[in-house]
């Protein structure tokens, strides 16, 4: 791979992180405002931020994954936990709202989107070789 387009690949893997971290906490938001402010169900443009989100993870674990097989390194190894972990967290609430009989909806988007932005900082904590 040509130096200029790993280069790129790791500012964008960079800027994404901190672009998933304030979306998430911007998700957490509206996920109390409707679930605890206003005692509503899951709105029709909420679910699809989560699944806009979720999208936007994968991509970001894509980009990432791309750069560890590029030889790419993070500070600590335990970073590709956290971003498996990051990557999988929605979805598992995803799932536990859809099937839910008691449709615990927005308190599981509550914690799935709070247990994202606590990875995600972690995450950035382990990443980037100083």
């Amino acid at each position: 791979m040509p130096p200029q387009a790993y280069l790129w690949l790791k500012d964008s893997h960079y800027w994404l992180s901190r672009g998933g971290l304030v979306f998430g906490i911007v998700m957490v938001a509206l996920a109390v405002y409707i679930g605890l402010i206003r005692h509503k169900d899951v709105t029709r443009w909420f679910r699809r931020g989560v699944y806009g989100m979720t999208g936007f993870v994968a991509v970001e674990a894509l980009i990432g994954l791309f750069l560890y097989a590029s030889g790419g390194r993070p500070h600590d190894e335990v970073h590709l936990i956290y971003g498996l972990g990051a990557l999988l967290a929605l979805p598992f609430f995803i799932f536990v709202e859809t099937t839910a009989t008691k449709r615990p909806a927005m308190g599981s988007y509550i914690w799935g989107f709070t247990l994202m932005v606590a990875i995600f900082v972690r995450s950035i904590m382990t990443g980037a070789v100083a």
